[in-house]
């Protein structure tokens, strides 16, 4: 994949995966029970892996042709583990709701 468009389908990935983090802090800010906890606590987890996800992004967007090869394996590791972080707090949100 030529690094501009797989730059894209990463970019759009994690645009879709911040669109799920907003709706859980929308979620949160409704909660009123100690569930709250779970849905910020979970919020901060995914946040910083979402930061790590865009510096990594960034890496790979200043890397030379020569060698993105390298930070693109980086890149993919970071977005497994936001994948992971996402589908782990929508699950513990679901059941402390």
């Amino acid at each position: 994949m030529v690094r501009n468009a797989y730059l894209k389908k990463i970019e759009e990935k994690l645009e879709g995966w911040d669109r799920e983090i907003e709706k859980l802090k929308v979620k949160a800010d409704k909660v009123e029970t100690d569930a709250k906890a779970i849905y910020v606590e979970q919020i901060k987890v995914l946040r910083k892996k979402q930061e790590v996800a865009r510096e990594r992004i960034q890496d790979l967007r200043e890397a030379g042709a020569d060698n993105w090869g390298k930070f693109k394996s980086a890149v993919e590791e970071s977005l497994v583990d936001l994948k992971k972080a996402v589908d782990t707090a929508i699950s513990k949100i679901r059941k402390s709701a």
